[in-house]
C-alpha cells in the first residue's frame, strides 16, 4: 500500500515515526506520558490510529495522537531507532479540511464532554476478559501497564461483583467506583440490602465505617448460627433479639454463686430461670450473657458488700428515696445496637489513623496538636505509661515494633507522624471503654468517669474531623454531647422470629 495515498478522505496507512511532523498549532502543554502509558506502548506499539495531513515529499503533519507518538519514540533509544518505528495513521483530505479545523479537532479529541473513558469496573472486566480467554495474568500486565498485583486485583473484583450488585450500580447511576469500594461490594454480593447500605454510606463519606459495621454483623450472624444449635443441644433456652426480659431478671455476674463468688453459667444451668441472651459488649461473635429469670423465686440473691455505689446506682437511690421519677434505663437493643457502631466506628477509625500515620508527609494541623496535648497534658497524655496495652496500639498504628529506633532515621515530617502516632495510642486506650457513646446515668460505670472520657472521646475525635476523618452517626454524636439516636444502620439480617429451637424470654418464665 502506498504511503501516500489519499483517494478517500480518511485512509488508513502504516507510517514511519520519521515520516511525521509535529503540529506546531498544537494546543496541548502537558502530554502526561506516565509510566502505565508509556509502559503499554512498548509492550503494545500504537493501537489507536494518529490521523495526520500530508504534506507532500512522503512527509505528515500530525493532527491528532500526539501522546502517542511521544509514547512509540521513547520506545527506542537512539533516533534513527525512534525514525523507524511504526505507527497506524489516518490520512485526512486536504481538500476537505476547512480553516480553524485543526483546533476544533483537538478541542473535540480531548474534551471530557466528546469522550469517556471506561469505568473501574469497565476496564476489570476487560482485564478479566482477557485472563478468561488464556492470556496470562503477567502477559496482561505487560501489555497494559500495570503490576501483577493490579491485575490480579482486577481479574478479582470483576469476578466477585455479580449480577445483583451490578443492577443496583446501574440502578444507581454509580460509574465511578475504584477498584476498592468495588471489591467491597462484591463481597456482599449475595446481600442486596447490605449493598444498598454500602452505597448509601459511600455517597454520604461513611462508607469506611459502613464496611466494618456489615462485616462484624456478617461474623456475628455467622457464630450466632453455629452457637444456636449448641445452645439447644445443651438444653439452655436462648432469648433472641427483640425478646424482653421480665423485669425481674437478674446477669447471673450479678448474683451469688453457691461459693460466695459471682454465680457462673454452669453453676445455675439446672436453675429453671436459666435463659441466655445474645452478649451487650460481646468480646467474639456469638457470645452470650445468661441470666436467672427470678433470682428471688430461685433463691439467688444479689452479692453483698461494700462497694462503692456508682453515680448511676446512687441516682436510681435517691429517687427511691425522694419519690421522683427514677431514671430511664435503655433497652438492652439499643445498648447492643449503640456497642455495635461504637466498636464497628472503632475499628474504622484506627484504619483511618494507620494510613495517615503510614504517610510521607504530615497534615499542617498535627504539629499544633501534638504541642498543645504535650503543653495541657490531658488525662489521656498523664496516664501514658508506656504500658503494653498502648506499645501494641502504637506498633499497630504505625507497623513498627520499635518506634524508638525507627525515629532516628525518620524525616522530620515522618517524626511529627511517629509523634501523632503516641498520642493517637493515649486517646484510643481512653476511648477503649465501649460506655463513653452512653449518656444515660443507668451505665454501670461511674457517671463522672464516663464524662471525663467522653469529654477526652470529643476533644479527639472533633480534631480528627477537622483534618478529614469522616465521623460516623455514633461518633457525631460523641462530638454534639447528645444522646446516640441514630441507629446505624437499622438493624440487619436478624434471626428470623421462628426460627426452631430458640425460646423467648416469656417462655422461658413460663417454662420456669
Amino acid at each position: 500500500m502506498s504511503d501516500t495515498a489519499t483517494t478517500t478522505p480518511m485512509q488508513r496507512v502504516t507510517l514511519r515515526l520519521g515520516q511525521i511532523r509535529v503540529n506546531e498549532n498544537n494546543v496541548r502543554q502537558d502530554l502526561n506520558l506516565d509510566e502505565k502509558f508509556l509502559k503499554s506502548v512498548a509492550a503494545n506499539g500504537v493501537k489507536v490510529p494518529v490521523v495526520v495531513l500530508p504534506l507532500g515529499e512522503d512527509a505528515y503533519e500530525l493532527k491528532m495522537g500526539h501522546r502517542r507518538y511521544f509514547a512509540a519514540r521513547t520506545t527506542k533509544e537512539a533516533e534513527e531507532e525512534q525514525d523507524a518505528v511504526e505507527v497506524p495513521a489516518y490520512v485526512l483530505d486536504p481538500s476537505l479540511r476547512e480553516a480553524g479545523e485543526d483546533f476544533i479537532d483537538q478541542l473535540i479529541e480531548n474534551d471530557d464532554a466528546y469522550r469517556r473513558g471506561l469505568t473501574e469496573l469497565e476496564q476489570a472486566d476487560a482485564l478479566f476478559g482477557a485472563v478468561g480467554e488464556g492470556m496470562k495474568q503477567a502477559r496482561v500486565a505487560e501489555l497494559t501497564g500495570r503490576t501483577r498485583i493490579q491485575v490480579s486485583r482486577a481479574v478479582k473484583t470483576a469476578k466477585t461483583v455479580g449480577g445483583r450488585t451490578r443492577s443496583v450500580l446501574a440502578e444507581a447511576g454509580t460509574y465511578d467506583l475504584d477498584l476498592e469500594v468495588l471489591g467491597v461490594l462484591g463481597e456482599f454480593d449475595d446481600d442486596a440490602a447490605a449493598v444498598d447500605r454500602l452505597l448509601e454510606a459511600y455517597s454520604k463519606g461513611r462508607f469506611e465505617f459502613q464496611v466494618q459495621w456489615e462485616r462484624d454483623d456478617r461474623a456475628e450472624q455467622q457464630a450466632r448460627a453455629t452457637v444456636r444449635p449448641q445452645l439447644k443441644e445443651a438444653g439452655v433456652r436462648l432469648a433472641e433479639d427483640g425478646d424482653t426480659l421480665p423485669p425481674t431478671a437478674e446477669l447471673l455476674a450479678e448474683l451469688d454463686g453457691p461459693d460466695g463468688e459471682p454465680m457462673s453459667a454452669e453453676a445455675h444451668a439446672a436453675c429453671p430461670g436459666h435463659v441466655a441472651t445474645w452478649a451487650e459488649n460481646p468480646s467474639e461473635p456469638g457470645e452470650v450473657d445468661c441470666f436467672c429469670t427470678d433470682p428471688d423465686r430461685f433463691g439467688h440473691r444479689p452479692p453483698q458488700g461494700d462497694a462503692p455505689e456508682t453515680d448511676g446506682e446512687g441516682d436510681v437511690q435517691r429517687a427511691e428515696a425522694t419519690g421522683e421519677a427514677k431514671p430511664s434505663e435503655p433497652s438492652r437493643e439499643y445498648v447492643k445496637a449503640g456497642n455495635k457502631a461504637y466498636r464497628a466506628a472503632e475499628k474504622a477509625r484506627q484504619a483511618w489513623l494507620k494510613d495517615l500515620i503510614g504517610r510521607k508527609s504530615a497534615p499542617k494541623p498535627l504539629a499544633a496538636f501534638i504541642t498543645e496535648q504535650l503543653l495541657t497534658c490531658p488525662k489521656p497524655v498523664a496516664q501514658w505509661s508506656g504500658d503494653v496495652g498502648r506499645h501494641n496500639l502504637i506498633k499497630e498504628l504505625t507497623g513498627y515494633s520499635t518506634l524508638a529506633e525507627r525515629a532516628k532515621t525518620a524525616t522530620p515530617a515522618k517524626l511529627t507522624l511517629l509523634n501523632f502516632a503516641v498520642l493517637a495510642a493515649t486517646f484510643e486506650k481512653r476511648m477503649g471503654e465501649v460506655r463513653t457513646w452512653r449518656t444515660d446515668p443507668t451505665a454501670r460505670s461511674s457517671v463522672y468517669e464516663l464524662r471525663e472520657t467522653r469529654s477526652d472521646a470529643r476533644t479527639w475525635l472533633t480534631f480528627l474531623a477537622e483534618i478529614g476523618y469522616p465521623l460516623s452517626g455514633i461518633e457525631q454524636a460523641v462530638v454534639d454531647d447528645e444522646p446516640y439516636q441514630e441507629h446505624e444502620p437499622d438493624a440487619a439480617n436478624e434471626a428470623d422470629e421462628d426460627t426452631p429451637g430458640d425460646a423467648s424470654a416469656e417462655d422461658s418464665e413460663d417454662a420456669s
